[in-house]
């Protein structure tokens, strides 16, 4: 919904010959025939199909018909919308809006004077209490957009003001911006700066938009923006923060954290960071807004959280087995499809073969470019393309044979349909009519089109449900298979084009969870143990006691910790409970008779110990407790048995159980 503001756009003489030129010929007609052979070239004429005939301008009232036929003929000419869509705009909208502006706007010379939040309220008002079905079942919403669409382009048509000016940036117009072509959302809203305030904000956010993305920039407008409200609502009367004082920090603090409480600590640093980097520039740039007090001593290192280590445990990948099935889908003829898929869905199928091919992020694969994207050498075919996020150029990963069959036919496609005009960029996998005319599709859409496929020809997981696909999880699945290929680190850190080691590092950690999988299943499929006798060098089988097999899962199992009497069968997350208790005392301790001269000694040595405590009585009584904990276990070991604490015993049989169970 269109905020007011206190700028007024001015209609100029210069502005009303744009339109007036647009509007000759055909489209000064107040009625538009879409069977007329002049709309051939835009899908009418002769091969119309659609039921309405007509677009009819007559309906809106006189004074503002022309601005009217300009924003349709505008959309058509630039093909930012086609014929049925506004066919649609006109039928849905043309009746009810012209009776509305007929009984709240009679003397309207434009539609810029309604540019205000009551024209939303009264429309919407004025739809719900009309009699028409549409409006009955709730689609107001649509009549209200379509408005919105009008009067939005026709307040940015009649704005002069430098994009800069504006208390709304489209990225978009501002030269050097970094920003993704691939998303839908190119704006930059100050509006919720307080006016007092708000150019020396913009004047941070031009020196920002030199090395930050438009994302990060949003980013700090909203921390920026919650500080702001916050400091006017404590000093109505500043108008810049020459006085701002630690005092102010720590109350904003207490504030931002009552505010923000169910924000991830990341996201917490980032919004307070914002404020500190900003204050910062004030102060580097001499603003005449920046606080007297150096910012070091307003804003100390423990204001802000900490920023979370990367856990491999939320880190999602695609299970193997949900990949499979999308491999088997997506290698079928797109005859053999059950139900078929359309031409429109067909078009995603390349860019999830890439997604799956190289674990490139989604932005990079809509990133590419036609001409150079596909590099053949004498090693074979090379994906070619920028990565923006970490500003490396001509990046290049090793493609096999048939990805790059697929991507020649696609580059062959994409240029023999690529104008100047509608894809001056040269991108791969671009749109060359409506809203994103020139731009790549976005990553949005191809994650839609992934779940519709995982709903319509049944994608499942292990438990049988219907798979929710991530464009990102391709990534975090592609580092893992190439860990599990046994690819070096630093050549997989390369091919992903990390910055840092981290996130690789990350994969490594995933693909070991893996790998303890595949050797469990492959331990399951083991016969009988079997016992060496490098001696006598004979070979035979173990006799299977509860004992023998506990202490082959111990010195088997790769979770179980060497501790200096024994092991730890405590899971390596769980932590140790008993760090100030001897493990003679913690339940997953667990020992076996080969210590029992390690016992022997320490037995002697706690003896000497106690001899020297003697007149020591709490150090005495805590050793005499340790003496009786090592007697104990030293005569169960001395009788041939192992010492099992109860956690060690549980897990022990929870895994002789489950190997019974699976066998």
């Amino acid at each position: 919904m269109i905020n007011s503001t206190a700028y007024q756009p001015s209609i100029t003489s210069e502005k009303m010959a744009v339109i007036q030129e647009q509007l000759k010929g055909y489209f000064e007609n107040d009625i538009w025939v879409m069977t007329d052979s002049f709309f051939g070239v835009y899908g009418g004429g002769t091969d119309w199909s659609h039921p309405r005939k007509t677009i009819k301008f007559n309906l809106i009232p006189s004074s503002i018909r022309d601005e009217v036929k300009f924003f349709f003929a505008h959309q058509l000419v630039k093909l930012n919308l086609g014929l049925k869509t506004l066919m649609t705009y006109s039928s849905t909208t043309f009746k009810q809006f012209s009776s509305f502006l007929k009984k709240y706007y009679p003397k309207i010379k434009s539609l810029i004077e309604i540019y205000n939040t009551n024209f939303f309220v009264k429309y919407q008002t004025f739809l719900l209490n009309s009699r028409t079905k549409l409006a009955d079942k709730g689609s107001y919403k649509k009549y209200i957009s379509i408005a919105n669409s009008m009067i939005n382009f026709f307040f940015n048509f009649y704005d002069l003001r430098g994009e800069m000016e504006k208390d709304i940036w489209d990225v978009r117009n501002i030269p050097n911006a970094r920003y993704t072509m691939s998303g839908n959302d190119y704006l930059l809203s100050f509006k919720k700066i307080p006016p007092s305030y708000r150019s020396t904000v913009k004047d941070y956010c031009k020196f920002a938009l030199t090395y930050l993305s438009q994302g990060k920039i949003r980013e700090r407008i909203r921390g920026i923006g919650y500080f702001v409200n916050f400091i006017q609502r404590q000093h109505p009367d500043w108008n810049d923060f020459n006085q701002l004082e630690r005092v102010d920090i720590e109350k904003y603090l207490v504030f931002f954290s009552q505010v923000n409480a169910g924000l991830s600590q990341d996201y917490k640093q980032k919004l307070l960071s914002s404020i500190k980097n900003f204050l910062e520039y004030l102060q580097r740039s001499e603003h005449h807004f920046s606080p007297q007090k150096p910012v070091k001593t307003l804003f100390f290192k423990e204001d802000f959280p900490k920023r979370q280590r990367i856990n491999e445990n939320k880190i999602k990948y695609i299970p193997e087995t949900v990949m499979k099935q999308l491999e088997n889908l997506l290698s079928q003829n797109p005859e053999e499809f059950s139900p078929p898929m359309n031409n429109k869905e067909f078009e995603y199928v390349p860019v999830v073969i890439l997604l799956m091919a190289t674990g490139w992020r989604i932005s990079d694969i809509l990133n590419l470019r036609f001409e150079n994207c596909l590099i053949t050498t004498n090693n074979g075919y090379y994906l070619q393309g920028d990565i923006p996020k970490t500003s490396v150029k001509q990046h290049r990963v090793p493609i096999d044979n048939e990805v790059a069959m697929v991507l020649q036919t696609i580059k062959e496609q994409t240029r023999e349909k690529s104008t100047s005009e509608n894809n001056p960029e040269g991108y791969l996998f671009v749109r060359t009519r409506g809203k994103r005319k020139g731009k790549p599709f976005t990553g949005k859409s191809v994650q839609k089109a992934l779940n519709r496929w995982a709903e319509r020809y049944s994608i499942v997981d292990q438990n049988g449900e219907i798979y929710h696909f991530r464009n990102h999880a391709f990534r975090h699945t592609k580092g893992v298979e190439l860990i599990n290929l046994g690819m070096n680190l630093t050549h997989i850190m390369k091919w992903f084009a990390h910055s840092s080691p981290e996130m690789t590092l990350v994969y490594a950690k995933i693909a070991d969870d893996t790998l303890r999988k595949e050797w469990e299943k492959a331990q399951e499929k083991k016969g009988p143990l079997l016992r060496v006798d490098l001696g006598s060098a004979k070979v035979s089988e173990m006799n299977m006691d509860e004992d023998l097999i506990h202490w082959e899962y111990i010195r088997s199992n790769i979770e179980a910790a060497r501790v200096p009497l024994g092991y730890c069968l405590a899971s390596k997350k769980e932590g140790c409970p008993y760090v100030i208790t001897p493990c003679l005392t913690c339940p997953n301790f667990c020992t076996t008779p080969e210590n029992l001269p390690n016992f022997e000694e320490e037995i002697k040595k706690v003896e000497e110990h106690l001899e020297l405590t003697k007149h020591f009585p709490i150090y005495n009584e805590k050793t005499q407790e340790q003496l009786s904990n090592l007697t104990r276990i030293r005569d169960q070991l001395s009788e041939g048995k192992m010492h099992r604490g109860d956690g060690a015993k549980r897990t022990l049989l929870q895994a002789q159980k489950l190997k019974e169970s699976e066998g």
